[in-house]
């Protein structure tokens, strides 16, 4: 379990340096590479892209009278009796207030590619069950907006996964078919978000269906009850996603 959890720290800290440009050429080869194989590191990659953006968007001045600490001369016996490291270490301070604030903001808003990578990624969760107050539903939903029970369709639930891009939940389940192996249903909480660089596939039931280029997977996204949600999946075709889709809309 340590060494789990100091690998995963050892891989956030080197998507950071890779998002941040402080990187080794031979590093930053390898990260790529690995960042493309892995929907779940580029979405950490775009994260902490966002972060890097933001903060060097800040322009945050010191309190003035911090200011004049810091450049206002000190009379002689003051300097004596000051450590030479006082003034960095209240600079330090300071910027380290600043980063963690900076950090705890919600950073931009979650997009569409983003939640493309977390329907692809792995989910670790336990596969929800049947509601039981409906069993076209799975007793699980977000804003309540529940997740549609496939299985008299052939696809079982087999995992799932919580995350939260730019300050927006999302809830993602996974579903399996035989021939088909598994199909990443991912539903966004609060507003919903903007279809871009996306093309209508399909219009059922006044409800519009778009697909999203991607050379590695099928993507389809429509909006449900207001908010957004997304289908993707390594193996299904865009007309499979579609059939689903419609069944929950």
């Amino acid at each position: 379990m340590i060494l789990r959890a100091n690998k995963k720290a050892a891989e956030q800290a080197a998507i950071t340096r890779l998002a941040d440009g402080s990187a080794t050429e031979a590093e930053r080869a390898r990260l790529e590479a690995a960042v493309a194989r892995s929907p779940e590191l580029a979405a950490e990659l775009a994260e902490q892209r966002r972060v890097v953006a933001m903060l060097a968007s800040l322009d945050v001045g010191a309190p003035a009278s911090l200011h004049q600490r810091l450049v206002a001369p000190e009379p002689p016996t003051a300097r004596r009796r000051a450590r030479p490291t006082s003034r960095i270490a209240i600079v330090t301070v300071v910027l380290i207030a600043l980063l963690v604030f900076a950090i705890a903001r919600p950073v931009g808003h979650a997009n569409v590619r983003s939640v493309v990578a977390i329907a692809l990624a792995t989910g670790d969760g336990v596969p929800p069950g049947v509601s039981s107050h409906d069993h076209a539903l799975l007793g699980v939903a977000i804003d309540r907006v529940a997740f549609p029970n496939w299985s008299t369709r052939g696809w079982r639930t087999s995992g799932s996964r919580i995350d939260t891009l730019g300050g927006q939940h999302v809830e993602t389940v996974y579903y399996t078919a035989e021939g088909y192996e598994r199909v990443g249903y991912a539903i966004v909480g609060g507003a919903a978000l903007r279809i871009t660089g996306a093309r209508r596939a399909a219009t059922r039931g006044g409800v519009s269906y778009w697909t999203i280029p991607d050379g590695r997977a099928s993507v389809v996204t429509w909006r449900r009850d207001g908010h957004t949600c997304v289908l993707a999946s390594r193996h299904a075709p865009v007309s499979a996603l579609i059939a689903l889709a419609s069944v929950s809309a």
